[in-house]
């Protein structure tokens, strides 16, 4: 099991850089964008580019953030319940997320093949296919899915006490 967990550690650490190389081309277009305005020569790619590098930040990094327990949660009816109860709460909302993710990844797989079978393209001026932008939600539905099942097999093993010791602080 202790592979499994390091694997998903891993696949998350290499999402998280490429959501990181994504801000970073992100920055440098938006940046390029504005100076050539600035110059009065404006380009026609550098909004779309931003767009689709803005989806690719968002579902590249979701595995990254779950790893690192930084989507939103309420928590103050859980934190208020004794540990079993903790554990118990904990399992079902991973477990939930776990359904969700992979439901939501068996979803982005379907629309991205159907884009792909009829070679669907943006009616934009790169006309980027859509199995392309749509392939990022596969990627990040995917990275979502196994992270929240990389922690529900570590509170089924450890119970909701290591999910406490794990979580950074929070603001009340």
């Amino acid at each position: 099991m202790k592979f499994l967990i390091r694997f998903i550690d891993r696949v998350g650490d290499a999402s998280g850089l490429l959501a990181t190389i994504a801000i970073w081309l992100l920055t440098f277009t938006v940046t390029y964008d504005v100076v050539l305005r600035f110059l009065g020569q404006p380009n026609l790619w550098a909004s779309e580019v931003s767009i689709y590098l803005m989806v690719a930040l968002a579902f590249l990094g979701v595995g990254s953030t779950q790893r690192a327990d930084g989507h939103f949660r309420v928590t103050f009816v859980r934190d208020l319940c004794p540990g079993p109860v903790r554990t118990a709460l904990d399992i079902l909302a991973l477990g939930a997320s776990v359904l969700f993710g992979a439901a939501f990844t068996i979803g982005a797989w379907n629309l991205a093949s159907f884009s792909m079978m009829l070679n669907l393209r943006t009616s934009t001026l790169l006309e980027v296919p859509m199995w392309v932008l749509q392939g990022l939600l596969v990627v990040g539905g995917f990275l979502f899915t196994v992270a929240a099942l990389r922690d529900l097999i570590e509170v089924i093993q450890h119970g909701s006490a290591h999910r406490d010791a794990s979580s950074p602080s929070e603001v009340v």
